[in-house]
């Protein structure tokens, strides 16, 4: 049977796979993207792995998934997530169908898609369990305290607390001042460094920020 290290390998030349490594003796971790998750199962599966259970979490804007394969007794885990905003992953239970009950459970409790799932439905709840609650969910919502979710909002757009208004730089130039006052708003590579500073802390993942769309996910 393959070692940690020989797992590793293998994991590290599928598409898809965002990091991997040995966690401690008999046990392989792997970051995936939530795309990926078929091929690389199919590929456990091929290498004789045995399906075990799928684990979930709901962290508030995202719901993680943990796969968890067995390969001649080493414990193989792929970690991937999925946006609550649109919480859906390809089903695995065609190609292992010793997953269809896991994926079946993960979908009733926090409301996940598993698209081409071959029974769709209820596993646990009642038929008559109203739509869209889900036992095991969390309000959508960003890890911070309500109150500091517009200061970090606009920390992490603008470089500020609060940028100013257009009324404020009138007066400013009113009173002989620039517009602007010295701040990272004003300046493109202040701004940009600031991002890239947001970045790297992963204080946008924290905060769960949307580059996109310039706001916190799951804000009011």
């Amino acid at each position: 049977m393959p070692s940690g290290a020989e797992i590793v390998e293998r994991l590290k030349s599928e598409a898809g796979v965002l990091s991997a490594g040995v966690e401690r003796e008999r046990k392989v971790s792997a970051a995936i993207e939530s795309a990926a998750i078929q091929n690389i199962a199919q590929t456990l599966f091929n290498s004789g792995a045995r399906f075990v259970i799928i684990a979930a979490a709901d962290k508030g804007l995202d719901i993680d998934l943990l796969y968890h394969f067995d390969l001649g007794g080493t414990l193989i885990v792929l970690q991937t997530s999925v946006a609550k905003e649109a919480p859906e992953i390809e089903s695995i239970a065609e190609l292992v169908p010793a997953a269809e009950w896991a994926e079946k459970e993960v979908a009733e409790l926090f409301g996940v898609n598993f698209r081409g799932h071959p029974k769709p439905g209820h596993f646990q709840l009642p038929d008559d369990w109203p739509t869209g609650d889900y036992p095991l969910g969390k309000p959508f919502k960003p890890k911070l305290p309500d109150e500091i979710c517009p200061v970090a909002e606009s920390i992490t757009s603008v470089g500020a607390t609060a940028p100013l208004t257009p009324l404020m730089q009138r007066k400013r130039e009113e009173a002989g001042l620039p517009a602007q006052p010295p701040a990272s708003y004003s300046d493109e590579a202040s701004l940009r460094e600031v991002h890239e500073l947001a970045r790297y802390t992963e204080f946008d993942k924290l905060a769960g920020y949307d580059w996109k769309k310039k706001k916190l996910r799951g804000s009011r």
